[in-house]
C-alpha cells in the first residue's frame, strides 16, 4: 500500500473535489499534536470524522459517571500500594471519553467556518456500548487495572508501524469494516456530489486506509498515515 499517493487527477489540473483520508491511531499520546499539524497541512474545507453521534451522546451523559468509579478504584489500588496497568487504564477510559480526533477536528472547523460531520453508524456504536456496564463494574476495573504492564506500549501503535514500516498485515479487517466503510464513503460520495470544488478531508483510524474492497476508490483518495514525516503535500 503506498501512503500519499498524488493521483493524476490531483496533480494534472484541479480536480472536481480532492479528496483525503487520514489514518490516525487511536489512544495516541501524539495523536491531538499530528492530527492538528496535519488539519494546518491539508486545509479542508469540509471534514468528516470516524465516530457516530450515538457515541458522542453517550459519552457526553454517561462519561463522568463511569471516570469517577474508575477513579476512586485507583484511588483505592494506590492506598494499597498496588500499581495500575496504564495501558489498561488507557483502553477503559477510550470507551468513555470524547476522543482527541472528535475535540481537535470540531475545534479546527469552529476556528476555521467549515462544515464537520460525524458519519459512522449508530447501530455498532449502540451493541458496543450498550455492554459498559458489565464491561466497567468494579470487579472488571478491578481485574484490568491489576494486569501486568506491557513493555511494548500501546498494541495499536505497534500494529500500524508493523503495516506501513514493513507491510505486514495483522490487524484484520473485518465485515464490520466493510460495513461501516460502505456507509462511510457512500455518505462522503453524496457530500462531494453537492459541493463541487472543494477540498474534503476524512479522519479515521488507520486501519480503514487498508480499504481492500476499494469503496473508497471512486473518490480518488489521498491516503495518509498520521505519522508519515515524508510526506509532502
Amino acid at each position: 500500500m503506498k501512503i500519499g499517493r498524488e493521483y493524476d487527477k490531483v496533480t494534472a489540473g484541479m480536480p472536481v473535489s480532492q479528496f483525503f483520508i487520514l489514518g490516525v491511531i487511536h489512544r495516541d499520546i501524539e495523536g491531538p499534536a499530528l492530527l492538528r499539524d496535519w488539519l494546518d497541512r491539508i486545509r479542508p474545507d469540509v471534514v468528516t470524522l470516524e465516530l457516530s453521534h450515538y457515541g458522542i451522546r453517550f459519552r457526553r451523559e454517561f462519561g463522568e459517571e463511569y471516570k469517577r468509579r474508575i477513579d476512586r478504584i485507583l484511588m483505592h489500588r494506590k492506598e494499597r500500594g498496588e500499581p495500575s496497568n496504564k495501558e489498561a487504564l488507557a483502553s477503559l477510559l477510550s470507551y468513555i471519553s470524547i476522543p482527541y480526533e472528535y475535540e481537535v477536528t470540531s475545534e479546527y472547523a469552529t476556528e476555521n467556518g467549515i462544515p464537520f460531520y460525524l458519519i459512522d453508524m449508530d447501530f455498532f456504536s449502540y451493541m458496543k456500548l450498550r455492554a459498559i456496564e458489565d464491561l466497567l463494574s468494579e470487579e472488571n476495573i478491578e481485574k484490568a487495572l491489576a494486569l501486568d504492564e506491557m513493555a511494548n506500549g500501546n498494541q495499536e501503535t505497534a500494529l500500524a508501524r508493523l503495516y506501513f514500516e514493513k507491510g505486514i498485515e495483522i490487524a484484520q479487517y473485518d465485515r464490520e469494516m466493510y460495513i461501516r466503510d460502505r456507509y462511510m464513503s457512500s455518505k462522503i460520495q453524496d457530500f462531494i456530489k453537492g459541493n463541487h470544488y472543494r477540498k474534503f478531508l476524512h479522519v479515521c483510524g488507520w486501519q480503514h486506509l487498508q480499504d481492500p474492497s476499494n469503496l473508497y476508490f471512486p473518490l480518488n483518495p489521498i491516503k495518509v498515515f498520521s505519522h508519515d514525516k515524508a510526506l509532502c503535500l
